[in-house]
């Protein structure tokens, strides 16, 4: 696809904006403060140390900034958009008497994953290991040196592009506070009533890691549904692609068509590449005669920024090879319509990448039912 890359910001100021309220309505959007980057008033939960409980209640009112009608437009016609400076602190974010660090609730956060990340290296490994080589293979194991050794035997000879953790939202306090603040957020951009927790994932793409591929979401999940959102948070700065940023890029529309996975084969093996996306021979590889100038990205993006993008939108990443370049740590939190089913056929349709982050609730629900689970929990509205 070709890298000319353009820039979609937003323009609170258009000179041509009307008074759409009438149509609103008939669009299922709602109007709220255009300006998306306005602090509201704050209500975050006060920053707890690890192994502490969570205060958050379902559908807990959130102090971030309510979403731009702008941000809804853009969302529903590119399947994707940029929240600035959409995650703020809150004055009890820092201790008094300690010096305030930039985004202090971001900061501690990062912290907190990489130390959660560190405990848990090998398991990210051995994830890596049954996505490309399978359970048996990956269950012999023991060590990281395995991990490599196993992956290199299976012919994964490139760099990883990333190690992934599914789910610290269970683990971690701050995660799950943040996931159900968003909860919100998530049900005005999807214009559903009712949103579900899906999972959150940390993307640890280290010093050297190689791109992430073009891929959708949704066909990672066992759901059966056209409304899912992912909240990506960068968890430091990132800079501009030329210096070596490795934020999202996404291609514009894609979450709309349909005719690209209904009349060209989805690549079915995990080792199938092509010669330009690491995707299988088929329309899949020829993505940017098919989306000729609609790659975007959102870059630099300082702490605190945010991008939403659809489950169905085709988006990728740079790898973090540039010389002296840093770890990149994301948080991507992950809603699905509250009333969406789940599929029959989750154990044997589609990517097995993510299998690991559902399967443990999925085997306890009846598919295409309505269902509650405690590890997928609705996040509004306020039960």
């Amino acid at each position: 696809m070709a890298r000319k890359r353009q820039r979609q910001e937003l323009d609170s100021n258009n000179p041509r904006a009307v008074d759409i309220s009438n149509i609103l309505s008939d669009m299922g959007l709602q109007q709220v403060n255009a300006n998306n980057t306005a602090n509201t008033n704050r209500d975050h939960n006060k920053r707890k140390k690890k192994k502490t409980k969570s205060n958050t209640a379902v559908g807990k009112s959130s102090g971030l900034p309510d979403i731009s009608l702008r941000t809804q437009l853009n969302y529903a016609r590119n399947g994707h958009a940029v929240l600035r400076n959409f995650i703020t602190d809150n004055k009890d974010s820092f201790s008094s008497g300690s010096s305030k660090k930039k985004n202090s609730r971001l900061s501690n956060l990062r912290e907190d994953i990489l130390d959660l990340a560190m405990d848990q290296e090998l398991k990210a490994w051995v994830q890596k290991v049954q996505v490309a080589a399978g359970k048996d293979i990956a269950d012999s194991c023991h060590t990281i040196d395995d991990c490599k050794k196993a992956l290199q035997a299976n012919g994964v000879t490139a760099n990883l592009p990333f190690l992934q953790y599914f789910n610290t939202w269970r683990k971690l306090p701050a995660v799950k506070d943040l996931a159900f603040e968003l909860g919100k957020a998530a049900s005005i951009l999807l214009d559903v009533p009712t949103v579900r927790l899906y999972q959150d994932a940390v993307f640890w793409k280290r010093s050297q890691d190689g791109p992430t591929p073009w891929h959708v979401d949704a066909r990672m999940a066992p759901f059966d549904t056209s409304h899912m959102i992912t909240f990506w948070i960068p968890l430091q700065d990132v800079p501009s692609p030329e210096n070596g940023g490795t934020a999202l890029i996404f291609c514009s529309k894609s979450h709309a068509d349909y005719a690209l996975p209904y009349w060209n084969p989805l690549p079915q093996a995990n080792g199938d590449t092509s010669d330009d996306d690491n995707l299988s021979p088929s329309g899949w590889d020829r993505l940017g005669d098919r989306y000729p100038k609609k790659e975007i990205e959102y870059m630099p993006m300082s702490l605190g920024d945010v991008t939403v993008h659809s489950g169905w939108t085709l988006h990728c990443s740079n790898g973090n090879e540039l010389a002296g370049s840093k770890d990149r740590v994301a948080l991507a939190i992950t809603f699905v319509d509250g009333a969406a089913e789940i599929r029959p056929d989750w154990q044997s349709i589609g990517d097995d990448e993510d299998q690991c982050s559902y399967q443990e609730w999925c085997i306890n629900v009846k598919p295409r039912t309505k269902f509650t689970h405690e590890l997928v929990p609705i996040t509004w509205p306020p039960s």
